[in-house]
């Protein structure tokens, strides 16, 4: 994977919910306070305990306005669904910004007013950066772990509704031409197909391409339409958009599987294995749900 590419893939915005993101600053400074009791370095091993509280005090403030405060300010910005790895970079480096800006004032006017402004910024600043490497990781990791056990929970909730729509299809009659639609090209040109044999449609600019069941194949055709146009012409309530580029059927899912990345459906019969944008993801586990309950009472 590119670099780019690394740096916009999914990220959790720390827990989503600010009375836990609170208890999680919490954490994160209780951690700051104990090493910097613990691993006192040559600038600041005469610190009294008082002072320590007061960096811990910084610590937690300037974590809970990055965390908490800002994302209220710049909704947009701050969009948990969007948010991606190189936001959480930038958010971090923030951190560390202006828990440094805060740490040197008070070096500057409280604890060594008698070094000069740059001593004692450079000297803040580098404990900053030093004791802030630590709980940075240890956080990533954390987030990570939970977003994984949160996609894998969906993933397994998803495959069992799956599992269930398999056997509901089995046990239901099907009709060769009750559901058979025409899609229209900018080119007029058409393609008829039996809906219920839909794959995948998968977009490139102003073409689509789109994959059905055939017997015991797959065919594939390409037509001169956005995927905008082709969703509004099938309209239906079992296929659905999950990627700006994808519009799959769920009756063609397989499986649904899930990692850090997100999600990925695998098709019916093929190796193929379609992507789920960050914006779809919930959206596609529901739809499964309610696709399931909606084959259940017909």
């Amino acid at each position: 994977m590119q670099l780019a590419e690394k740096l916009n893939t999914p990220f959790p915005f720390y827990l989503n919910d600010d009375r836990k993101n609170l208890g999680l600053i919490a954490v994160i400074t209780v951690f700051v306070l104990a090493f910097m009791i613990a691993f006192r370095s040559r600038n600041d091993h005469d610190l009294t305990l008082s002072q320590h509280l007061l960096f811990a005090a910084i610590t937690f403030i300037c974590l809970a306005i990055n965390i908490i405060l800002f994302p209220r300010l710049f909704p947009v910005w701050f969009d948990p669904v969007s948010w991606t790895v190189k936001k959480y970079i930038l958010l971090n480096i923030g951190h560390l910004v202006l828990i440094g800006f805060a740490a040197s004032l008070v070096d500057i006017y409280y604890i060594c007013p008698e070094k000069t402004v740059l001593e004692n910024i450079l000297e803040a600043n580098s404990r900053v950066v030093l004791r802030g490497i630590i709980p940075i990781a240890l956080t990533t990791l954390f987030l990570r772990n939970i977003m994984l056990q949160e996609t894998l929970k969906d993933a397994l909730k998803a495959n069992k509704e799956l599992h269930k729509i398999q056997s509901l299809k089995k046990e239901t009659p099907k009709s060769s031409h009750a559901n058979t639609i025409t899609l229209h090209s900018d080119t007029s040109e058409t393609l008829s197909l039996n809906l219920p044999d839909l794959l995948y449609v998968q977009a490139d600019d102003n073409y689509s391409t789109v994959v059905w069941k055939n017997g015991d194949g797959i065919q594939k055709k390409l037509l001169r339409a956005n995927l905008k146009s082709i969703e509004n012409q099938i309209d239906n309530s079992f296929t659905m958009r999950c990627h700006r580029s994808y519009l799959v059927n769920i009756n063609a899912i397989d499986m649904v599987s899930g990692n850090t990345n997100g999600y990925k459906l695998k098709i019916l019969d093929t190796d193929i294995a379609i992507p789920v944008s960050r914006q779809k993801g919930k959206e596609v586990i529901e739809k499964i749900s309610q696709w399931k309950n909606v084959m259940e009472l017909s």
